[in-house]
Formats: C-alpha cells, sequence, structure tokens
C-alpha cells in the first residue's frame, strides 16, 4: 500500500501548494493514523521525497521542500533525546529493582 500512497501523491499532490492532510489520506487509504506515518517513514527510508508541514503530506516538487521537512525531522529528533535524557536522569531518583534508590546508573 506505500507505493499506492506514493504514486497518489506523485501524481495528486505535487508541491507545498498542493499538500493534501492526513486525515484525508486515511479516510482515501482506509487506514489509521499511525499507519500512515509508518507507510510515510518507509518511503522516506526508501529515498522518495514525501514532505510534510502544518497543511498535510505532498510529493517534494523543490529541493527546498525536502530540506524543509530535513528540518522539522531534526527538530523532532533533538526534542526525543531531550526526553530520553531527562528518562535517564529520572533513574537516579528511583528505586532499583531491589527497592534501594540508585544514585548511579
Amino acid at each position: 500500500m506505500e507505493y499506492e500512497i506514493l504514486t497518489y501523491l506523485r501524481q495528486n499532490h505535487t508541491g507545498k501548494s498542493r499538500a493534501i492532510q492526513s486525515s484525508e489520506l486515511e479516510v482515501r487509504f482506509h487506514i489509521q493514523g499511525a499507519k500512515l506515518r509508518v507507510m510515510v517513514n518507509t518511503l522516506r527510508s526508501d529515498g522518495h521525497p514525501i514532505c510534510s508541514d502544518e497543511s498535510g503530506y505532498f510529493y517534494a516538487a523543490t529541493r527546498a521542500e525536502v530540506r524543509y521537512t530535513i528540518r522539522q525531522l531534526r527538530s523532532r529528533i533533538s526534542k526525543i533525546v531531550g526526553a530520553m535524557i531527562g528518562l535517564v536522569h529520572s533513574l537516579e531518583r528511583l528505586p532499583d529493582d531491589s527497592g534501594q534508590i540508585s544514585l548511579l546508573m
């Protein structure tokens, strides 16, 4: 189904100005949002220029559109890393498996 989505985006939603909201894709392809995100990730990982912004998903028409999506992804990575670091630090304040509070990881 990934390639059906790819073909649909390339034929009907090339360029930021022709973006389609994820909810519309979910209805069109009878899938849940989480499944759509997995499929988009697979397509991107395979090297297809599927971009997104606040208006939805689209097949890139320019390098600038791809660069914008890359910046968005980098920002998400930074936020995820920050959350992970915070959780690692939280381990110091929780009891270990034996019930003892551990000051070391």
